[in-house]
């Protein structure tokens, strides 16, 4: 099979779009989950634990699996993984089986997520120009219609079990004939190579912006609908916007935000993003007003759209002999950021308020104004695409 990149784009972006999906069918039904399996709230929080002890663990070892195997076997390995968690998620038969059910769907979700990427970057290297944020924009869309779909499935009463079972079936074939189909052949540059390598100064440093910017992101996935009601004064319904409203912003950056990199460059595009971002954050500790806020949420979807694909592209040309590698290492700082982050947010808002703490995760920010020359990488000559 030839290499074609424009038909591996369309493929990337169709997996992209299954991860969204899945996770957002996940999260939109917890309640539901809980409900169902009438869990504590004590045994759902230990069940979110599991959940990120299984992403976590999943980033540690998923730099050496996209080495070992390549990024098309490792993202079907992932898609697999991750889309047997959501049926074992809804059919669990104790709150034991539950926490083990969500290890399963964290670490699917996280070595889809490093493989799809490292292929992606393959996918760049092939066209010689960015397209990289492009592919998180369609992580976006899946979420939004896996979200979309959750709500359809609650309001038709349908049970967890069947909603997660014929979902997973869906996006797992999706997933398989994408990357069976569309993918490009052959080895990825570095398979096979060493498995482990410290991190250069330039990936330690890209960690840290896809760090903050994760940790934006998880800020607004977690606390927004509780800053519009608790902060704002909002009612539940307007709340649920606020995320509406920053996830809409950021499919539309990342839509075009190939196009600006070409335009004014990666170093001015992530400095711009981040003071956008900023300024979201200013005006949600500035104005807590529900039309402001909720404005501000999507001011903040525009800035931080670019950042985290910004530094994931760069990690790949950085250290093109070993691409999926390098993903992974700095995946595993972002991540920790969405992850630690809204936790963070929790225990300082017990202190001086959300809305003072939510300002707090925003003040990362600056740190990606002045970390900014690191995403602009030194040209040189990218590997040649291996042959089947």
């Amino acid at each position: 099979m030839a290499a074609d990149p424009r038909r591996a784009r369309v493929g990337v972006s169709v997996v992209f779009a299954v991860c969204g999906a899945a996770f957002a069918t996940w999260a939109a039904r917890i309640p539901a989950v809980q409900e169902q399996l009438g869990l504590s709230t004590g045994q759902l929080a230990v069940g979110l634990f599991g959940l990120a002890a299984g992403s976590v663990a999943a980033l540690v070892v998923s730099g050496a699996l996209v080495t070992a195997m390549g990024s098309r076997a490792a993202a079907a390995l992932g898609a697999v993984v991750l889309c047997a968690g959501l049926p074992l998620v809804a059919l669990a038969p104790a709150p034991g089986w539950f926490v083990a059910a969500l290890v399963v769907l964290g670490a699917g979700n996280s070595l889809l997520d490093v493989a799809m990427n490292a292929h992606a970057a393959r996918v760049e290297a092939a066209y010689d120009r960015p397209v990289f944020a492009g592919f998180h924009a369609f992580w976006n869309i899946g979420g939004l219609l896996g979200a979309g779909a959750a709500a359809l499935a609650g309001a038709l009463r349908v049970p967890v079990a069947v909603h997660f079972s014929s979902a997973a079936a869906l996006l797992l074939a999706a997933a398989l004939a994408a990357a069976a189909a569309a993918f490009l052949p052959g080895r990825d540059p570095g398979q096979g190579g060493p498995a482990f390598a410290l991190p250069s100064r330039g990936l330690l440093v890209l960690g840290a912006i896809a760090f903050c910017g994760f940790l934006a992101e998880g800020t607004v996935n977690d606390w927004s609908a509780a800053h519009l009601t608790g902060v704002t004064g909002s009612t539940a319904a307007f709340a649920s916007l606020g995320y509406v409203a920053f996830s809409a912003a950021m499919v539309v950056v990342r839509l075009v935000a190939d196009r600006l990199v070409v335009r004014v460059g990666a170093v001015a595009l992530t400095r711009a993003s981040a003071l956008v971002a900023l300024a979201g954050f200013a005006l949600l500790v500035l104005l807590p007003q529900p039309g402001v806020a909720l404005a501000a949420f999507a001011l903040v979807g525009l800035g931080v759209a670019a950042v985290v694909p910004l530094a994931w592209s760069s990690a790949s040309r950085r250290e093109p002999a070993a691409p999926g590698r390098a993903v992974a290492a700095v995946a595993t700082c972002g991540y920790l950021g969405f992850l630690a982050g809204p936790v963070l947010v929790g225990a300082l808002a017990e202190v001086v308020g959300l809305r003072w703490a939510v300002g707090a995760a925003g003040l990362l920010l600056a740190a990606v104004v002045v970390l900014a020359p690191a995403v602009r990488v030194p040209a040189s000559p990218r590997p040649a695409a291996s042959r089947p």
